[in-house]
């Protein structure tokens, strides 16, 4: 039996997929809707419907930035974290995130989760260079989006973090929580049911609690 079996996959034929053309179907300000034409692993020709922004500017850089704030004071073991509450009209209710914004055009990655942490959350910070993921797809079954995840350094001790101030744009209208960064945030996001919990920031929080579980379990 596993002979033959590999026997049928080394005479399955595959090629890499190629992008043929690409269709616009329709534009607004910020998104446009284009259709893929693709030809698949099979030599298929097949149709693929996707959402882009207008905004975009170039397959090797994102789109928008996602902060991970870590808030810290040297007269204290404080080790906080910012979660941004809004309502998002596509799922039609409120949402829990972390703080996240669209990169401007020259601006680099660092540059702009600095920029979105003062302006969604008042506080000042400085991005972490060793806490810095590679580009990151969304959704990719539906968008192009590409995103890059920035943790962002908050000295509390910092006088212009006393009393943050938000510099929100028109139209924006963002509340924010501070909870501890390393317990009791997944259990606070599953009690929080009025709000739906963006996957990054659940799987984070999920992430934490299975290594705070499971962080001692040696390496086979």
């Amino acid at each position: 039996m596993a002979s033959s079996l590999c026997t049928k996959s080394s005479m399955t034929q595959k090629q890499e997929p190629t992008i043929d053309s690409i269709d616009n179907v329709g534009t607004t300000k910020w998104l446009a809707l284009k259709t893929i034409n693709y030809t698949d692993a099979k030599g298929v020709k097949r149709k693929w419907d996707v959402a882009t922004r207008t905004t975009k500017q170039g397959k090797d850089k994102p789109d928008a930035v996602v902060i991970i704030p870590i808030l810290k004071s040297s007269k204290s073991n404080i080790l906080d974290t910012i979660l941004v509450s809004q309502f998002r009209p596509p799922m039609g209710l409120t949402t829990l995130e972390f703080p996240a914004g669209l990169v401007d055009e020259n601006e680099t990655a660092a540059v702009a989760a600095v920029r979105e942490m003062r302006e969604e959350t008042g506080y000042f910070g400085t991005a972490d260079e060793d806490l810095q993921s590679m580009l990151l797809c969304m959704s990719p079954g539906l968008t192009d989006e590409a995103i890059q995840i920035i943790a962002v350094n908050v000295d509390l001790d910092d006088p212009r973090n006393v009393n943050p101030d938000q510099m929100l744009d028109d139209g924006e209208d963002i509340e924010l929580t501070r909870v501890p960064l390393l317990k009791g945030l997944k259990k606070m996001l599953d009690e929080k049911s009025n709000e739906m919990p963006i996957a990054m920031l659940y799987s984070f929080a999920l992430g934490l609690e299975l290594g705070l579980k499971h962080g001692n379990v040696s390496e086979c």
